[in-house]
């Protein structure tokens, strides 16, 4: 999987879109993965500067003094959103040269594995006659559950069939025979497979 970077520059303020701006400055200057940045990095320097500078008359400035602070951050954000883009587009997701740029890795999404396998399995009566209703707890990276039903003890016969399959973590089962005893457990499946079938759970319908 590609490294990438972040910015967060929506989320910045001026103080901390001047500190970006400052630590890229510093950590491109004389990088050689990046020699031609879109946006000189004096001129970086110079915005810099004069975002400090306006920092500091806005505090306890007039009115238009913090207008001037902030158009000045949004001339900066500009300039370093060209920057991040060029810094991708070099670095082509390479994660040890990105890390040279002075902008902060972003965090890569772990793959999920098989899935685990589910907890809280019950059998519930619904107040109607030949039917249960099957909970279960969600299970990460599950985009869906195969439910399975045996009318042996599994502690004694592993005989299940597969009964249906779900996307949510409750499913209804009819057509049983009243006070009968039935097991039942499900298995999660996501992408990189299926998972082991969870501890049974008896019922028996009205």
């Amino acid at each position: 999987m590609k490294a990438n970077i972040r910015t967060g520059l929506s989320l910045m303020n001026a103080l901390k879109t001047l500190a970006l701006l400052r630590n890229v400055v510093t950590k491109l200057t004389g990088n050689t993965h990046f020699p031609d940045p879109p946006v000189k990095l004096s001129d970086l320097t110079a915005r810099g500067n004069a975002l400090q500078a306006a920092i500091e008359l806005a505090t306890n400035g007039s009115q238009q003094s913090k207008l001037d602070r902030n158009k000045l951050t949004t001339y900066a954000k500009a300039e370093l959103t060209s920057t991040a883009d060029y810094v991708r587009s070099v670095g082509n997701g390479d994660a040890a040269i990105l890390s040279t740029s002075g902008f902060e890795l972003a965090k890569q999404r772990e793959p999920i594995g098989i899935p685990g396998t589910s907890k809280r399995m019950e059998a519930r009566l619904t107040g109607l006659r030949n039917e249960l209703e099957l909970r279960w707890a969600t299970v990460h990276g599950a985009h869906g559950y195969q439910i399975w039903m045996t009318d042996k003890d599994p502690a004694v016969d592993g005989n299940w069939e597969a009964v249906g399959y779900t996307t949510r973590v409750r499913h209804l089962v009819t057509a049983l025979d009243s006070y009968k005893a039935y097991w039942f457990c499900v298995s999660a499946i996501g992408v990189a497979g299926e998972g082991a079938q969870c501890d049974p759970a008896m019922g028996r319908a009205a």
